[in-house]
C-alpha cells in the first residue's frame, strides 16, 4: 500500500478508525473526514505516529461542498487518490412505523443514501485518474434483511447496496473498482447508542448471530483492506460479515 491514499467517511472513531489505522500500517496515507473536529485531530495524531502522512477535514457528508474540497486537497496532498471507505452513516431508533417522523426519514436517508451518492460522484473521478482502485461502501445485514421497526434504517442501507452495484457496473471498464461491506452487530460507539435503550437488547442481538458474539472494528477493516488490495477480479459485491446471521 505505499504510495497509496485512501480517504474515509467517519474515519475518527469505531470502524473507521480501525480501517485507517490498518491501511497506515500497510504504508497507505489516509485522509479522513467526521463531523468532530477535535477527535479529527486525535484519530489523525495515532495515524501519523505509524510513519504516514493524514489529512483530517471536519464536515458532514451531506454537504456536497465539503465533500469535493475534501477530496480535492486529498488528492493534490497525498498523491491522488486509490481507494476510499464510504463508512459514514446513522442508526435509527427503533420505532413503530406508523411514529417514525419526516424529520426520522430525512435524517437517516440523507446522510445513509445522499451521504454515499455525494462520496461517490466526487471519489469514482479521481481514482480513475490515478489509474485504478477501489471505493468500499459500509452497508450493514439491515442491507441484506428485513427487521421491523427500522424500516427507515434498513432501506438506507438497502439503497447503499443499489448505489454500489451500479456504480460498479457503470466503472467496470475504467479499473475502479466498487463493492459494500454488510457488518452484523459490531462493538461501535453507534452500537452501544442502539442497545443502550434497553437492557436486553445488547444479548438478543449478539443471540441472533451463529457465533454468539459481535464483531469487532478490526474485522471490518481487514475486510475493506482485502476488498482494496487483494480482490481485484470483485466488484459490484455486497460482503457478509456478520458472524453467521444471514446464513439462510
Amino acid at each position: 500500500m505505499n504510495n497509496k491514499t485512501i480517504f474515509i467517511t467517519g474515519g475518527n472513531s469505531g470502524i473507521g478508525l480501525a480501517t485507517a489505522l490498518l491501511f497506515a500500517k500497510e504504508g497507505a496515507n489516509v485522509a479522513i473526514l467526521s463531523r468532530r473536529r477535535h477527535e479529527n485531530a486525535a484519530a489523525r495524531a495515532k495515524i501519523e505516529k505509524l510513519g504516514v502522512k493524514a489529512l483530517d477535514f471536519a464536515g458532514d457528508v451531506t454537504d456536497e461542498t465539503t465533500i469535493r474540497t475534501a477530496l480535492a486537497k486529498t488528492a493534490e496532498t497525498l498523491g491522488g487518490l486509490h481507494f476510499a471507505f464510504n463508512n459514514a452513516g446513522v442508526e435509527q431508533v427503533p420505532t413503530p412505523l406508523v411514529e417514525q417522523t419526516l424529520e426520522d426519514y430525512r435524517r437517516i436517508i440523507d446522510v445513509n443514501v445522499m451521504g454515499v451518492w455525494l462520496c461517490l460522484k466526487h471519489e469514482l473521478p479521481l481514482i480513475e485518474k490515478s489509474g485504478d482502485g477501489c471505493v468500499v461502501n459500509n452497508s450493514s445485514v439491515a442491507g441484506l434483511v428485513g427487521m421491523a421497526q427500522l424500516e427507515l434504517y434498513i432501506a438506507s442501507k438497502h439503497a447503499v447496496l443499489g448505489l454500489t452495484k451500479s456504480a460498479a457496473l457503470e466503472y467496470a471498464k475504467s479499473g475502479v473498482r466498487v463493492n459494500a461491506v454488510c457488518p452484523g452487530a459490531v462493538h461501535t460507539e453507534m452500537y452501544e447508542r442502539f442497545v443502550s435503550k434497553d437492557p436486553n437488547l445488547a444479548h438478543n442481538i449478539e443471540s441472533m448471530h451463529p457465533m454468539g458474539r459481535s464483531g469487532t472494528p478490526e474485522e471490518i477493516a481487514s475486510a475493506v483492506l482485502w476488498l482494496c488490495r487483494d480482490a481485484t477480479w470483485t466488484t459490484g459485491q455486497a460482503l457478509a460479515l456478520d458472524g453467521g446471521f444471514t446464513v439462510p
